[in-house]
């Protein structure tokens, strides 16, 4: 049997051999990141550093920050790779670096090339030598009169430091300008993984301690988020206790937006022009968690720069500092190929000939797939596609006007976008119309293109980009198809403010069917179908709109049993609005109710012998999943319409199709009791009532009471012009009715307590 050897992680940082497989880099590429990694730590605590080749094969990063706290053991040890692992990958946020695997890369590299290491921190300077068996030893070597903080580093001969070791860390120092994030992290940034982790990493923290470093979890909202919590450790919350705990900190704080994660900005130099296009607000990526239903939002903020006339290539950083993946370009026919890091485009660069594309990503969480947190780009392939080619595209309208290609409709309406947003919402405080979006969009659309645009192309550009985006903050749009209510009879209009505001009335109706023939709601109305079978009908023009959707998900959102049924033509496009809207989109996980499909499916159709129509398409047209090869060709041919049945056959098939679901609705037996008890209340009050104010006389009494306020009500009369036209000034929301309303509160008070007597058995007792 082979003999079985061990050796704990830590080891792996004190040789080369090794150390570049926690680094994630290869060996020609350790100096970078050891200069990188020591870079981001001093940008994160102070904002601006300087960096320098030292002789002996060193060099040095020294800011102006409050320098480094702690006794020398305290110091040493945040050198030291034996000590636990501090990661920043747990408490997410937008930061370049911290007390992570970073600091043990740079010991390692020190340990494993023989080197030197000394930091100078508030009036002392060290040096650190890190030891085989992992410690790090610490020697006060005298006073030091530097503001900050000061770490040389000198490596051995089998890792060289030379100019280009300092290249990542240049573009960190570069990129250290603009909007810094100001903030917590947040508790929509993590997933129910991701959080049972931090509660764990948490250890002896206390559940309020920990939920306090949340946006918008601090003071009583901690303490009544951690209530089921009050004094047990992080560390021992189970996985479920961690997701109950989550939610309760989505339920009190608010969602983040992306703009606040800070940026960059744009270059102001004397190099050649540079285009800069930055999207905030626009992105987001949602991670599921392998267990748990919580699942995280990550924002983004995006910028690219572009500079033509220079060498080609493609420069990716995160948070402000470089990622450790060379991103590979090449050109070819007037387009520049950018891979690297699971992401890759081809982008169209017209005659702007080889360009150089920087890229900044600010979120408070990257997928990475080493330890070296190289980042997986996959999840951000389509913000990053148009980010940067909305900066390629800045940079041709810059170049002469012979050189630049016209951009497509798509290209500039989504370029300004959100600038129209903003300047129509004015910060969140207006709602807009999308033809209202239209409108401010449409003089750039008139001044690049040369050409009318077209209403509905730019409605299908807004639609698609909200499936990969989500819902443009302020933006409803006008119904355009209506829910009909049974036993009601309430029509709601399916506009996006309208079905904000509608509440699905209790225990009324337990199926809805959805139909774009709104024609057939009209015949299944006058035929009480919809009360017979307690189904609401639901009606949008064609495709199902975004407010169809939006209603179909909030109806499902309740405890009581609903069924949703869709009927369509047998056409190829009939059994893609299906589809639609059973499949889940990029700006919604999925339908929170199932779609049953009622069909008219083609085979249906020809089984009933109605009408076939012949169809010719120009191109094939797209079919849904569940049709079969052989009707997917048929459907390319031919169609039949619901339209083909007559009104009887149509209700009959209809009734057939509902046989095999539930009936009626008849709720639970403690709700159709509280519905009894509170019916015998309401009838039993309105007898008692009426006999109590036929006893009274209470008409003689109002009369009595107001022939008493004759003066009084002549001196109101001629106030009112004065009094409303005051009110209104204050109150320009409300109208006159209202400061009448609160004269007659003033008048009947006195009448009121003017009457003689008191209130007897009898009625009033006049003295």
């Amino acid at each position: 049997m082979a003999v079985m050897y061990t050796r704990e992680d830590w080891t792996l940082f004190r040789n080369l051999g090794t150390l570049t497989q926690k680094a994630g880099v290869g060996q020609d590429h350790l100096a970078q990141l050891i200069v990188k990694e020591l870079v981001d730590n001093a940008l994160d605590a102070a904002g601006a550093c300087d960096v320098g080749l030292l002789e002996g094969n060193g060099f040095f990063v020294e800011d102006r920050g409050d320098g480094i706290p702690g006794c020398p053991e305290k110091i040493a040890d945040l050198f030291s790779i034996r000590r636990p692992l501090v990661s920043s990958k747990l408490l997410r946020l937008p930061t370049r670096g911290a007390l992570g695997n970073g600091l043990r890369v740079v010991t390692g590299a020190i340990l494993a090339t023989g080197g030197r290491l000394y930091v100078h921190t508030r009036g002392r300077s060290l040096q650190l030598t890190p030891k085989d068996d992992g410690t790090t030893e610490a020697e006060v070597l005298g006073a030091w009169g530097g503001a900050g903080t000061r770490v040389e580093v000198f490596l051995g001969p089998s890792l060289p430091v030379t100019e280009m070791s300092l290249r990542w860390a240049k573009r960190a120092i570069k990129l250290a300008q603009g909007e810094d994030f100001k903030g917590k992290t947040s508790p929509f940034w993590y997933d129910v993984d991701s959080f049972f982790e931090l509660c764990q990493a948490a250890g002896d923290r206390s559940v309020r301690d920990l939920i306090a470093d949340f946006d918008g979890c601090s003071g009583k909202n901690a303490s009544m988020i951690a209530a089921g919590f009050l004094g047990q450790p992080a560390g021992s919350l189970t996985r479920d206790e961690a997701e109950a705990l989550l939610s309760a900190a989505r339920q009190i704080a608010r969602p983040f937006r992306a703009k606040r994660l800070g940026k960059v900005g744009d270059f102001v130099g004397d190099g050649p022009p540079t285009y800069y296009y930055a999207s905030t607000d626009k992105w987001h990526v949602k991670l599921n968690p392998s267990r748990g239903a919580l699942e995280a939002k990550i924002p983004l903020v995006i910028e690219a720069w572009v500079t033509p006339d220079r060498r080609r290539g493609a420069f990716f950083h995160v948070n402000k500092s470089p990622i450790t993946v060379d991103m590979q370009t090449w050109e070819e026919k007037q387009k520049q190929v950018v891979y690297g890091g699971g992401f890759a485009y081809e982008y169209s660069i017209g005659r702007l000939g080889q360009v150089e594309i920087w890229v900044n990503i600010q979120t408070p969480y990257m997928p990475i797939t080493t330890d070296g947190k190289a980042p997986d780009l996959r999840a951000l392939a389509r913000p990053l596609e148009d980010t940067i080619q909305a900066a390629i595209n800045r940079a041709k309208r810059g170049r002469p006007k012979s050189w630049v290609k016209v951009r497509t409709q798509k290209e500039v309406i989504l370029d300004y976008l959100d600038q129209a947003v903003a300047d129509l919402g004015q910060g969140g405080r207006y709602r807009f119309s999308q033809r209202q979006l239209f409108y401010a969009i449409r003089p750039f659309l008139l001044e690049e293109t040369g050409k009318e645009p077209n209403y509905d192309y730019f409605a299908q550009v807004i639609t698609e980009y909200e499936g990969e985006a989500g819902d443009i903050p302020g933006l409803y749009r006008d119904p355009r198809g209506t829910l009909y209510v049974p036993h009601i009879g309430e029509e709601v209009p399916l506009g996006t403010l309208y079905v904000e505001s509608f509440r699905r009335p209790d225990w009324t109706f337990n199926k809805v069917l959805y139909s774009e023939k709104e024609g057939f709601f009209s015949i299944l109305r006058a035929d009480g179908w919809p009360e017979r079978h307690d189904c609401a009908l639901l009606t949008s023009k064609g495709q199902a709109s975004r407010a169809a959707k939006d209603l179909i998900d909030q109806l499902g959102e309740t405890d009581e049993p609903l069924t949703f049924f869709c009927i369509h033509d047998a056409d190829a496009a009939g059994t893609v609005i299906y589809q639609a809207l059973q499949e889940a989109t990029k700006a919604r996980p999925g339908r929170t109710v199932s779609i049953v499909n009622l069909g008219l499916e083609p085979w249906e159709a020809v089984d009933l012998g109605l009408q076939v129509e012949r169809v010719t398409y120009q191109k094939r047209q797209p079919v849904a999943d569940y049709v079969d090869g052989v009707w997917a060709d048929w459907l390319q041919e031919n169609r039949v319409e619901l339209n083909a049945m007559s009104t009887a056959t149509f209700i009959g098939w209809l009734d057939g199709k509902l046989a095999d679901y539930d009936g009626k609705v008849i709720p639970p037996a403690d709700v159709m009791k509280t519905r009894l008890v509170g019916e015998v209340q309401d009838r039993l009050r309105r007898q008692i009532i009426d006999q109590v104010i036929r006893q009274a006389g209470v008409d003689k009494q109002v009369d009595q009471a107001f022939a008493g306020l004759r003066g009084e009500l002549d001196a109101e009369g001629d106030r009112l012009p004065r009094l409303v036209a005051d009110y209104l000034e204050d109150e320009p929301t409300d109208n006159w009715q209202d400061p009448v309303a609160l004269s007659a509160d003033v008048l009947a008070g006195i009448a009121f307590n003017r009457r003689p007597g008191d209130w007897g058995e009898e009625g009033w007792e006049t003295a």
